[in-house]
């Protein structure tokens, strides 16, 4: 995430472009157009009041052609000089910009190869001692039946095994609940609709009836899900944005999950 005072390589090259359309003396209109602008807005930054203001836009213009021009020098090469500045500096941004988002894809390649690795490594068995199974849920018997039948002083029920094994659905079913408010959270999400039916049952049979039984598991599909939305749809898009935006929030959610079940955990084994 940048820095909320300093520009992205994006909005740069919006606002050289503005500037190109409107001119140098239209601020008040470069300043709107860039602070409405629809990819500022789906960057997630949290900005300043002022800070797409005409004299804020104005310095940073101006501040990005004396480096520009600096840079030329120190390379001892100046490129077209007949070229308007705002064209070259639009260039120049452009570059950069295609090289950040090389860099974002390769990224985001070696997050889906991880994620396709892993899952096939479960298909295929290889995190089968990695992943605890779910406890064999069984019906504690009625304290009373209990009495009834043998009434000695060796309860089953107040055995250390048959507490372990109440802890174990306890805790299971405590995970269950707040799994799925993190799913209704997530679900919730402004972009969420667009991924609460991503694919036909026709395309992947069975797909909807996948059971998760851990945390693990939870992240993995969520996390595939939409890393698959932004390799096949292409950067900038409103899908592409859409899924990225959901994303990071999705991540965070998790993170703040993981945080409280991991405490729940200790609370649990504390009991045993």
């Amino acid at each position: 995430m940048s820095s909320h005072n300093e520009w992205t390589i994006l909005e740069k090259l919006l606002l050289t472009q503005a500037v190109y359309k409107y001119g140098e003396n239209m601020w008040f209109q470069v300043a709107r157009v860039i602070k409405q602008h629809d990819l500022v807005q789906l960057q997630g930054i949290e900005r300043a009041p002022d800070f797409y203001s005409q004299k804020n836009c104005s310095y940073q213009y101006y501040v990005l052609v004396e480096n520009l021009q600096a840079e030329s020098q120190a390379l001892r090469h100046d490129i077209k000089n007949d070229m308007p500045v705002v064209v070259r500096l639009a260039r120049h941004l452009y570059m950069q910009r295609v090289e950040e988002i090389k860099s974002k894809l390769a990224q985001e390649q070696q997050e889906f190869n991880r994620l396709a690795t892993e899952i096939h490594a479960i298909q295929s068995g290889e995190w089968d001692a990695k992943l605890k199974p779910d406890p064999a849920f069984e019906p504690v018997e009625n304290a009373d039946a209990s009495s009834s039948s043998g009434g000695g002083g060796g309860s089953e029920a107040n055995t250390p095994t048959a507490s372990s094994k109440r802890n174990s659905e306890a805790r299971q079913k405590a995970w269950q609940k707040n799994i799925n408010l993190l799913w209704q959270e997530i679900a919730n999400h402004k972009n969420g609709t667009m991924f609460m039916n991503p694919i036909k049952k026709s395309w992947a049979p069975m797909y909807d009836e996948v059971i998760v039984k851990t945390t693990t598991e939870f992240e993995r599909d969520i996390v595939l899900m939409l890393t698959n939305s932004l390799m096949y749809n292409k950067e900038g898009t409103e899908m592409y944005l859409m899924a990225q935006d959901m994303l990071e929030d999705v991540r965070e959610q998790l993170r703040l999950f993981k945080s409280a079940d991991s405490f729940s955990a200790s609370f649990w084994e504390s009991e045993q």
